[in-house]
């Protein structure tokens, strides 16, 4: 993914994303990090950090929740959940190199965008709701921006995979 004049590859984007999730939602004091999850869950784009390349170049980052997809209520403790289990994941993916996967984003049309979504799922249970987060990075064409979207997918679309031994 090109980042201002830099590209990074698959496993340094896997590493800023989990460093990301972690600072924001696991280190930080649980009212900070319940206020982002409101935030997040009214719909807002919250500024995380801002990331400084060499030659002063800087590229602001930000994250948003879409959580269209979500089985049941989702509440703070559950979102966490999620958040540790997709940073187990990635984590997992990370410790073999070269073992994370990105995937392309397509826009209505079927053409490629600069979005990348990452092959690692948080896939969690509470009583008979499954649900599975994951995430994507997508830089700006027109600014130093990226944002980092969790997104809920539909969980039926991993059962297939499961019964097939896939992941």
């Amino acid at each position: 993914m090109a980042l201002g004049n830099s590209t990074m590859t698959n496993d340094q984007l896997g590493q800023l994303t989990a460093h990301l999730l972690n600072k924001a939602f696991i280190e930080t004091t649980r009212t900070v990090s319940k206020s982002i999850y409101r935030r997040l869950v009214d719909g807002e784009l919250v500024h995380v950090t801002q990331l400084e390349f060499e030659g002063d170049e800087t590229v602001q980052l930000d994250v948003k929740l879409n959580h269209a997809e979500y089985q049941g209520d989702l509440n703070y403790s559950k979102f966490r959940d999620s958040i540790m289990a997709l940073l187990q994941e990635l984590l997992t993916a990370l410790s073999r190199e070269g073992a994370l996967k990105l995937f392309e984003g397509r826009d209505g049309d079927g053409n490629p965008t600069h979005t990348r979504l990452m092959g690692a799922s948080g896939p969690t249970q509470h009583e008979a709701e499954i649900n599975v987060l994951m995430v994507s990075m997508t830089p700006s064409a027109s600014e130093p921006l990226i944002v980092m979207e969790l997104l809920y997918m539909d969980p039926n679309q991993f059962a297939g995979a499961a019964n097939r031994g896939e992941s």
